[in-house]
């Protein structure tokens, strides 16, 4: 081809490079934007599903099904349920199969759970038994009928009972089922509710004096025997704070601040001093111990919506969260609630009030709790599951 015919064609096609050359520019800048965009927005998304609400089907959990009145026998405990019936109590795994059981006779049985140890008694009745997840610790018959019931860490039941003559007694138990010591009651009050301390080495009881023209509410404290070198217990004090209601709670904040609270009221007593919230809640729903706080559950009012606050041992009200319209259940651990109200379950960091995650689920919610691996168990009208939050 001759050299003239050849430079004639690279300027026909020069021009044509020229033209599509802004194009180019122009596609890489577009695609540039678009990636910069879609970056913003999935990172936009992921903050903000941080804490956000996402929507869980029950169904598709790991779990069991089960009918409505099975469920309401069903209680977190380690990592599967306790079913409590009249006739037996059952620890169950999650898929439902029957690890133990045991057989009762109870009319009116109750649960009360701390840890790797349960307590059913039967209400108005006079046996109990406690039990571990290996199986049955002991069987006990008491001397009255049993109103209450309360567990330590380790083991040790307290139960409030009838006693003749008396207006109630109180009887602990070692983990074997040994007596520790039996409290009466003669002329301090009713007793209407225990706790043990944290240390397991102070008993607490909530008393209700009703011999005057108002009720008069008492906080007992008793030391427990300790072994050889302490092989009775001590009267240690008896409080009186200043409320005509009956404050049958009791939690502590932190080691040694125990907490008794009522419909309204909230006092604590610690170094010998009895210490009251300058203003009073409309509505406690429920109170329990959080690391070294206390929550509260509560309302405004009748038909409010429910808020919770977290107590620090320096006794002054702070911020509040809103929970919801109704609440179901609440547990905690290591610093966290998890707590079931309307049909959400909110996983929160006690102490700041955030929400750490929140989910929507389909089926009604009977019960929540924590499960030894870290897991929230649900109980709801039909099955039993298992999620991860």
């Amino acid at each position: 081809m001759p050299a003239t015919d050849t430079d004639s064609n690279r300027r026909k096609r020069h021009p044509k490079r020229r033209s599509l050359f802004p194009v180019v520019v122009f596609l890489i800048i577009l695609l540039m934007v678009s990636s910069g965009v879609l970056i913003f927005l999935i990172r936009n998304h992921i903050e903000a599903s941080s804490g956000a609400e996402s929507v869980t089907k029950i169904s598709a959990q790991n779990g069991f099904a089960c009918e409505y009145s099975e469920a309401q026998k069903l209680y977190p405990y380690s990592d599967g349920v306790l079913k409590v019936t009249a006739t037996r109590a059952a620890y169950l795994s999650m898929d439902g199969s029957e690890i133990f059981g045991v057989d009762i006779e109870m009319d009116s049985p109750f649960c009360v759970i701390n840890g790797d140890y349960a307590l059913v008694a039967d209400s108005g009745g006079y046996f109990c038994i406690l039990l571990s997840p290996e199986g049955l610790i002991y069987k006990q018959q008491m001397s009255g009928a049993i109103s209450f019931g309360a567990l330590s860490k380790d083991g040790l039941a307290a139960i409030i009972m009838e006693q003749q003559s008396k207006k109630g007694a109180v009887y602990v138990m070692d983990i074997a089922g040994a007596s520790l010591v039996q409290w009466n009651s003669v002329e301090s009050g009713y007793p209407v509710s225990v706790e043990f301390s944290p240390d397991q080495t102070i008993l607490n009881i909530s008393l209700i004096d009703t011999d005057g023209s108002s009720m008069i509410a008492h906080l007992k404290q008793i030391r427990l025997p300790s072994g050889t070198d302490n092989p009775k217990a001590e009267d240690l004090a008896i409080y009186t704070p200043e409320t005509t209601t009956i404050l049958p709670s009791i939690c502590y904040i932190g080691q040694n601040m125990p907490v008794l609270a009522g419909i309204s009221d909230i006092v604590g007593f610690s170094g010998g001093e009895i210490k009251t919230l300058d203003k009073k809640y409309g509505q406690i729903i429920s109170v329990f111990s959080v690391d070294s706080g206390l929550a509260v559950i509560y309302t405004d009012g009748v038909g409010q919506e429910i808020k919770m606050e977290y107590l620090t041992a320096s006794f002054t009200r702070g911020n509040f969260l809103v929970l919801g319209n109704s609440f179901i259940d609440a547990d905690s651990r290591d610093g966290k609630i998890v707590v079931a109200s309307d049909d959400k379950i909110l996983l929160i960091d006690a102490a700041t009030l955030q929400i750490i995650h929140s989910v929507t689920v389909d089926q009604e919610i009977i019960r929540v709790g924590f499960e030894n691996n870290g897991k929230i168990l649900v109980i709801t009208a039909d099955s039993v599951r298992e999620i991860p939050l």
